[in-house]
C-alpha cells in the first residue's frame, strides 16, 4: 500500500513539474525612455515646457534686477543711513531675496508639474502599447531596461512597441 501511495505522489509531482514547464514564463524588455523620447507628443510637451521656462526666467530676471538695483543703492548709501534706516533697508533686501528664492522654487515646481501633466497621456499610451504587445505575444513580464541590471533569456520588444505606436 505504501508503495502505491509513493508512486502516486511521484507521478503527481512529475505531472505538476511538466505543467509548470508547459506554462514557462516569458520575459521581455523595452527601452521605455527611448520610446517616450521619439513620440511626437513628447516634442510638443517640450516646446510648451520650454516656453513656460522662458517666461518664468524672464520674470525671475526682472525680480533679480530689482533686487540688484536695491542692493547696489543700499551699499552705496549705507554709510549715510541712520542705524534704524539701515536696519529697515537691510530687512527689505532680505525679504526680497527670500521672495526671489521662493519664486525660483515655485517656478521649478510649476515646470515639473506642467511636464508631468503633458507627458501623462504619452506615458499611458506607451504603457498600453507595451501591454498589447506583451499580451499578443504571451509575455509574462516586460521590464524597462533602465531598471534591470542583468537579463537572461529576455527579448527586446522595443521595436515592436514602437511599430505599434507608429514611431521609429
Amino acid at each position: 500500500m505504501k508503495k502505491i501511495i509513493f508512486t502516486v505522489i511521484i507521478l503527481a509531482a512529475v505531472l505538476f513539474c511538466n505543467e509548470l514547464n508547459a506554462q514557462k514564463a516569458k520575459f521581455g524588455h523595452v527601452d521605455y525612455a527611448g520610446i517616450i523620447s521619439v513620440m511626437p507628443e513628447t516634442d510638443s510637451a517640450q516646446v510648451v515646457v520650454k516656453q513656460l521656462k522662458a517666461d518664468l526666467e524672464a520674470e525671475a530676471g526682472i525680480m533679480q534686477q530689482e533686487f540688484q538695483t536695491k542692493y547696489d543703492e543700499f551699499t552705496q548709501k549705507q554709510a549715510t543711513y541712520s542705524p534704524a534706516v539701515a536696519k529697515v533697508k537691510q530687512k527689505e533686501l532680505e525679504d526680497m531675496y527670500q521672495r526671489l528664492q521662493a519664486f525660483a522654487e515655485a517656478a521649478q515646481a510649476q515646470m515639473q508639474a506642467k511636464q508631468e501633466e503633458l507627458l501623462a497621456p504619452v506615458q499611458e499610451k506607451v504603457l498600453n502599447a507595451i501591454k498589447e504587445v506583451a499580451k499578443g505575444e504571451n509575455y509574462t513580464y516586460v521590464f524597462d531596461v533602465s531598471t534591470v541590471a542583468y537579463g537572461w533569456d529576455t527579448t527586446d520588444l522595443t521595436d515592436k512597441v514602437k511599430a505599434k505606436l507608429g514611431v521609429k
